[in-house]
């Protein structure tokens, strides 16, 4: 689990799914390194391969990309309207693809992200679930007010 991740839990919080990134995204770099120095460009994406976390819990969504200039997103489940994939001929071959993530302050996007398609489904899954149990909760809620006053 990512440190980032794991230091921004809440009371009764649990990790459900990190995305990692994945390894495809070097190849642009190792091969313009091999046709003009490109080390910089290099080292760069190993970097923002090591700093990027993406997860999701049982309430909350979170990502941060960068080392020195960071992005953070930190949204409840039910703050989120979509959550999309976008995966060309490279990412299909190799197993990658961007997540779109629109919340209601903003959209933000993480590349080379692998099994995307798996991530967004399961975070999908969470956020009906998370809004099943909201409704449950609710109700139980109700019911034992309406059983408290008919006493």
């Amino acid at each position: 689990m990512g440190k980032y991740i794991s230091r921004n839990l809440g009371k009764d919080e649990q990790v459900v799914l990190q995305a990692k990134v994945h390894w495809a995204c070097l190849i642009p770099s190792i091969i313009l390194s091999f046709v003009v120095i490109g080390i910089p460009g290099l080292i760069s994406k190993l970097i923002k391969m090591a700093t990027t976390e993406l997860g999701f819990t049982n309430k909350n969504f979170i990502g941060k990309v960068g080392l020195i200039n960071t992005k953070v997103l930190n949204s409840p489940l039910n703050k989120i309207n979509n959550v999309s994939v976008e995966s060309g001929l490279w990412g299909k071959i190799f197993g990658y693809g961007t997540v779109h993530v629109d919340t209601a302050s903003g959209s933000y996007d993480f590349k080379y992200i692998a099994r995307a398609d798996n991530f967004r489904s399961n975070l999908l899954n969470a956020i009906d679930q998370y809004e099943q149990d909201k409704i449950k909760k609710s109700a139980q809620e109700m019911a034992a007010a309406i059983k408290g006053t008919s006493n």
